[in-house]
């Protein structure tokens, strides 16, 4: 099975998995407590705040760890009360903030005049560094910039560009940030929210206990926060094999092409994560491809995991200008540091093998077929 829908989840790296198994058996004990070994479970805590640090340019202090991307983006669009974002933001910001949502060009990349004509009157914006279902990676400097000089705290979504490509949260006006441990090759219900030294976290989301310095109460995950500090220590050595997943891509699509298909990749005009290729086949439905691939041994995503299973095409797309026919075409594959060479020929292979069953089957008269399984 060649499993190319990384950025719905990565696979837990097996020095993850050992990093976590000790916090799972003898290291059970709560940090809160007093004991000595409630001590060293503390200590393991903070190395793993020191690591996820250094993959995005922060300070350990700097870093809240939390259940999940989610959570962190809830917690700090919670601190605004009018905010601006993306029209193409992942759900977890766009059904959270009150506020308006800037439109995009047709590449994905923010409309840059209308997000400064939008800002006055907003206490807050928020955007995604690279997008979930296409991979563009946004202007960050100039929107975040912008939205200082407009008065208004800023908020970027990590989760998908934290450890692919170089990210220094200091070099830019950021205020908060999330992230997320299983995109990484760390564990599921982890993640954390940077808060800048200075920057003030005006609502916690969950109130009680002293944890995380009264910013975040709860029993920390330690096994989840252990792997996940292990994960961005991992990501960060493997910058430069991120940034040789570009070719991998490129060489998918050209293989599609030379193959006959007629492939239209969506934001191939902007400036993209090197792992992620969202393509469409006009004319081709990306669900009977779906039905056609996962059988064959190739599994990817019509969308963003969190909303493929909805029957409304992806709002991302529609946001680019595709037509919502377009964008129910469109399928993506987002790849790992563990791709190899061969497997892009391998599914390369499944890919056109099942597109020519379809259009095999449909024609001017009969138009799009679907498949059922």
């Amino acid at each position: 099975m060649l499993y190319w829908d990384n950025n719905a989840t990565t696979a837990v790296a097996p020095e993850v998995l050992e990093a976590m198994l000790p916090y799972l058996r003898e290291e059970c004990f709560n940090p809160s407590a007093a004991y000595g070994p409630a001590k060293r479970v503390r200590r393991a805590l903070q190395h793993a705040r020191e690591q996820v640090a250094a993959l995005i340019g922060a300070q350990p202090q700097e870093i809240v760890f939390t259940s999940g991307g989610t959570e962190a983006a809830n917690t700090a669009l919670h601190c605004f009360t009018n905010t601006l974002t993306l029209a193409t933001e992942h759900p977890a910001t766009l059904r959270t903030a009150a506020g308006d949502a800037c439109p995009v060009l047709s590449n994905g990349l923010a409309d840059v005049p209308t997000w400064k004509e939008l800002l006055p009157g907003h206490d807050g914006a928020s955007f995604a560094w690279a997008n979930h279902e296409t991979g563009v990676v946004q202007p960050v400097h100039t929107l975040a910039q912008t939205a200082r000089e407009a008065g208004a705290r800023v908020h970027v979504d990590l989760v998908q560009a934290a450890g692919k490509v170089p990210v220094n949260v200091h070099e830019d006006a950021i205020d908060f940030a999330s992230l997320s441990a299983h995109k990484i090759h760390g564990p599921k219900g982890a993640g954390a929210l940077y808060l800048r030294n200075g920057a003030t976290l005006d609502k916690p989301l969950l109130t009680g206990g002293d944890q995380e310095g009264l910013r975040r109460a709860g029993t920390e995950n330690v096994p989840g926060i252990i792997g996940f500090g292990k994960a961005a220590e991992l990501a960060l050595a493997a910058a430069e094999t991120y940034a040789a997943l570009a070719a991998l891509r490129d060489r998918f699509a050209e293989l599609l092409r030379r193959g006959g298909a007629e492939i239209v990749i969506n934001g191939a005009a902007a400036p993209r994560l090197p792992h992620v290729l969202n393509l469409r086949v006009p004319g081709v439905s990306a669900e009977s491809l779906l039905h056609l691939l996962e059988p064959a041994g190739l599994l990817c995503s019509g969308g963003s995991a969190c909303t493929s299973s909805h029957p409304e095409p992806s709002h991302v797309l529609t946001a680019m200008g595709l037509s919502d026919t377009e964008a129910r075409e469109s399928l993506r594959f987002s790849i790992s540091r563990h791709t190899t060479a061969r497997e892009v020929e391998e599914a390369a292979a499944i890919f056109l093998q099942a597109l020519r069953t379809l259009q095999g089957a449909q024609s001017d008269k009969t138009g799009p077929v679907m498949v059922y399984r």
